[in-house]
C-alpha cells in the first residue's frame, strides 16, 4: 500500500506537469478557479492522485484476478505511449477530434489483443474510461475548468479512448509493483535466519 500510494503521488506530479504543458500551454483547456499557479488551479495535483489512486486501485484488484508480469521496460513503453496520446491530443484541431479519438481507439484495440488480456482487463479499461470522462465532465459542469473545443458533455471525443490507454499503463504499473514486493518478500525470506531445533 505504501508503494502504491507513493506512486500514485509522483503519477499525480507527473500529470499535473503534463496537463500544464500539453493542455494548458495549448490551450487546450483553461482553468477557472482561484487560487491558480501558472494557470492550473492549485487541486490540480489533487484530483490527479484521486484519479490516480482509483486507476491503480481498480488495477490492481484486476491483477490479482487476471495476474500479469511486466517489466520496467515494458512499464516504460506503456508510459510513453499514454504520455504520446496526452501530448498529441494537445495540438488536435476539433475538426479532427473524432478521427484522433477512432485512432486511439483503435490503436488501445492492438494492444489489448497483442497483451492477450482478458474480459476482467476490458471491462476495468471502460470502467476506468468512463468513470474519467464522467469525473471531467462534473469538474467542467461545475466550473473548475473549461475544454475550449468540447465534443460532448464538456470533453473531447478523444477522452475515453485516452482513458483507456491510461488504463493499461496504471495496470502495468500496479504489476510492476506487485512483482517488486513479491521479490522482497522472496529475499527476506531466504535471508532471514534459521533456528535450529532444541
Amino acid at each position: 500500500m505504501r508503494r502504491l500510494a507513493l506512486v500514485a503521488g509522483v503519477s499525480a506530479l507527473f500529470l499535473t506537469l503534463c496537463d500544464q504543458l500539453f493542455h494548458v500551454r495549448t490551450e487546450t483547456l483553461v482553468y477557472h478557479w482561484d487560487p491558480q499557479v501558472a494557470g492550473q488551479t492549485i487541486i490540480v495535483p489533487l484530483t490527479f492522485l484521486l484519479a490516480t489512486s482509483s486507476m491503480l486501485d481498480t488495477s490492481t484488484r484486476v491483477n490479482a484476478v487476471q495476474p500479469r508480469s511486466t517489466s520496467a521496460r515494458g512499464v516504460i513503453a506503456s508510459l510513453a505511449i499514454v504520455t504520446a496520446a496526452y501530448l498529441i491530443s494537445g495540438f488536435v484541431d476539433q475538426k479532427y477530434a473524432i478521427a484522433y479519438a477512432l485512432l486511439l481507439l483503435v490503436s488501445f484495440g492492438a494492444r489489448f489483443v497483442l497483451r492477450k488480456e482478458g474480459a476482467a482487463v476490458l471491462v476495468s479499461a471502460v470502467a476506468i474510461a468512463i468513470g474519467g470522462v464522467l469525473g471531467e465532465a462534473v469538474l467542467s459542469a461545475i466550473g473548475e475548468f473549461s475544454y475550449l473545443q468540447p465534443d460532448v458533455i464538456g470533453v473531447p471525443w478523444w477522452l475515453f479512448p485516452l482513458y483507456l490507454h491510461g488504463a493499461l499503463a496504471a495496470r502495468d504499473i500496479a504489476a510492476a509493483i506487485r512483482d517488486s514486493s513479491n521479490q522482497d518478500l522472496e529475499r527476506t525470506s531466504t535471508t532471514s535466519p534459521t533456528h535450529p531445533l532444541g
